[in-house]
């Protein structure tokens, strides 16, 4: 080849249908009814998820396979796993073609380490922007968690994936709660519907677990009542992306909890405060009454105000110290 021709160094693999001999098992758990292999298409990596041979044919199994298909294939976005087809390859039967995304699951990317604030962000905000996108077209993911979504080696980007427990309003099959124990919402965990709500408590633990920053953002997603959550993934993004206030709410909490400090420590009582007693020669009083007729020192009664007070301090103190760690 000509140092000044551009062109390709090796063989060249023909381009056409999937090569099967290039078709390497990425994933098959023991308990699923799934498998993932890598293969080649038209010149293209792609992503082939079919049935394992013990579940081929069986009517249930084949229905959730479709039914992944079927959600999948409308979504279009950057931050989504693309659905190219439905298609049957001898030697695997009926299959889902996708997009294969060249990256590793987030749960192995927080293994490096907690992200700085910048990549948190884009993140964060990625993957806001393709659960709104999801939930736009009616569909709820119903099992959004760190092994489900990917970040790629190249410009470290989010692709959403696995629509595999996935539902929307339009379906009318396999309509049963389901979704990971960990990362389902109280409402699906006691066996209730799941909708778009459930997938933002999902997306606080997530949160949650990629920095210890934004702990009210994660605190909202996370209500036990759904009506009080972000209702949409746009809401959660605007709040993490909110402008920063920190300084002078930091400048607040610092001089409320001074203040608190001062108030709890102070002694409260003054010389204005309380009347003087008269001086009293206690030697004389001792010597001039029977020692039998001294009555004893009486417990000093609580003070129930004083107490509430103080309980009333230490929840501002609480309250302020939450506030500055929380935007720092």
């Amino acid at each position: 080849m000509d140092d000044e021709i551009s062109g390709f160094v090796g063989t060249v693999t023909p381009y056409g249908g999937a090569d099967l001999s290039s078709f390497t098992l990425l994933h098959s758990s023991e308990e699923g009814f799934f498998a993932l292999y890598r293969g080649e298409r038209a010149g293209q990596f792609r992503v082939f998820k079919c049935l394992k041979p013990c579940w081929r044919g069986a009517p249930l199994q084949e229905a959730m396979l479709k039914k992944e298909f079927e959600l999948g294939y409308p979504l279009r976005h950057p931050n989504i796993r693309e659905t190219y087809q439905y298609t049957d390859i001898e030697g695997l039967g009926n299959c889902i073609e996708m997009e294969w995304v060249d990256g590793v699951p987030l749960n192995e990317y927080l293994l490096r380490g907690t992200p700085n604030e910048h990549t948190f962000r884009k993140l964060a905000s990625e993957l806001c922007d393709a659960l709104a996108y999801l939930h736009s077209r009616q569909t709820v993911h119903r099992d959004l968690k760190p092994s489900n979504i990917m970040v790629t080696h190249d410009g470290g980007s989010v692709k959403l994936i696995d629509f595999g427990l996935a539902d929307s309003s339009s379906s009318a099959i396999l309509k049963t709660p389901a979704g990971t124990r960990k990362y389902m919402s109280p409402e699906v965990a006691s066996g209730g519907s799941a909708d778009v709500r459930s997938d933002i408590w999902s997306l606080g633990v997530i949160l949650g677990e990629m920095t210890p920053r934004h702990r009210s953002v994660v605190r909202r997603c996370t209500q036990t009542e759904p009506a009080r959550r972000y209702q949409t993934a746009a809401h959660v993004k605007d709040a993490l992306l909110a402008k920063p206030r920190w300084p002078w709410l930091a400048l607040v909490a610092a001089v409320v909890a001074s203040v608190c400090l001062f108030l709890k420590f102070r002694p409260d009582t003054g010389p204005s405060e309380q009347p003087k007693e008269p001086v009293v020669d206690t030697v004389r009083v001792l010597m001039t009454v029977p020692q039998e007729s001294v009555p004893p020192p009486s417990p000093a009664k609580p003070d129930r105000k004083k107490a509430e007070k103080d309980d009333e301090l230490e929840k501002i103190f609480r309250q302020a110290s939450d506030l500055f760690e929380d935007k720092l």
